[in-house]
């Protein structure tokens, strides 16, 4: 978060504040929110991006990470669980198809949840 310039505390926006649009921008060394195709964004345009921004800092100063590393640790997370689910998911078969299936343990239901998986699921013979 230092190499990124970002103090410690919560961001925020002040609300009911009259918005210019004439010449409003924001810009960074890596974005630029403000004039698209020749004209201005609508000021629930403007608004949604604040609110995203805002979120986004606030999501950062909590956990110290930025969304797109989050991003990349949920699915690092997703790829773990999935690989723990195919090794303790009990295997059998369903009218003739192979399935994995939780048994009835609740960290597999848990898992199965996470990963938007039905109990049973069908598996494919693996190479």
């Amino acid at each position: 978060m230092k190499e990124l310039g970002i103090t410690k505390g919560e961001t925020f926006a002040l609300r009911n504040q009259p918005v210019q649009r004439n010449g409003f921008y924001i810009e960074t060394d890596s974005a630029y929110i403000g004039e698209v195709g020749g004209g201005y964004l609508s000021l629930d345009q403007y608004k949604a991006i604040g609110e995203l921004l805002i979120d986004g800092a606030n999501t950062a100063q909590k956990c110290g990470l930025i969304p797109s590393e989050l991003l990349r640790q949920r699915d690092e997370l997703r790829e773990a669980l999935a690989d723990m689910v195919n090794q303790f998911a009990y295997e059998g078969t369903k009218n003739g198809e192979g399935v994995m299936r939780t048994g009835g343990l609740s960290a597999l239901e848990d898992a199965f949840v996470a990963l938007g998986l039905s109990d049973p699921i069908t598996v494919y013979e693996r190479s």
